[in-house]
């Protein structure tokens, strides 16, 4: 979970560069249907940078936050709330979803995303009774509810 925590402060702040050194040569992500481009996958280290800095860059702001967690060997699920402000925009956009991860020697080796947690425990391998396992983590207030940043003072 140390990886995953790590990887949403990152996302957090804008700068996913550690992103690199969490992933397996040969990672493998999908979003399914979730990615704006449609269904599929990307495979490499640079093809999964590339498509999450070029999601990261559409907005002024963006929150990754695990809301809950499942793991169990090599594999973890990630209930998440994400959520940002489109540039130009003050309505926040806000989906959940839920994240599968299989590791191998403390990298991510493959990393999908799912509308609903079954779904999720299916592509680690994972029954359906695993979802009793699922344990709620911390949470921040809603990007609605924070400040902008401070303007500089004249």
């Amino acid at each position: 979970m140390d990886t995953v925590s790590r990887a949403c402060s990152a996302w957090c702040q804008g700068d996913i560069s550690i992103y690199r050194e969490m992933y397996a040569p040969d990672v493998v992500a999908s979003g399914g249907r979730l990615w704006p481009e449609g269904e599929g996958s990307v495979a490499g280290v640079e093809a999964v940078m590339g498509h999450f800095g070029s999601l990261l860059a559409a907005f002024e702001r963006s929150e990754l936050i695990p809301e809950a967690v499942v793991e169990e060997g090599d594999n973890l699920v990630v209930r998440l709330l994400w959520r940002g402000l489109v540039h130009g925009s003050e309505t926040p956009v806000e989906q959940r979803l839920i994240c599968a991860y299989r590791f191998r020697e403390g990298l991510i080796v493959f990393q999908a995303w799912f509308a609903e947690l079954a779904e999720a425990l299916d592509a680690v391998g994972l029954p359906p009774s695993a979802a009793d396992a699922l344990h709620a983590l911390e949470t921040s207030a809603p990007l609605a509810g924070a400040a902008r940043p401070a303007a500089p003072a004249s």
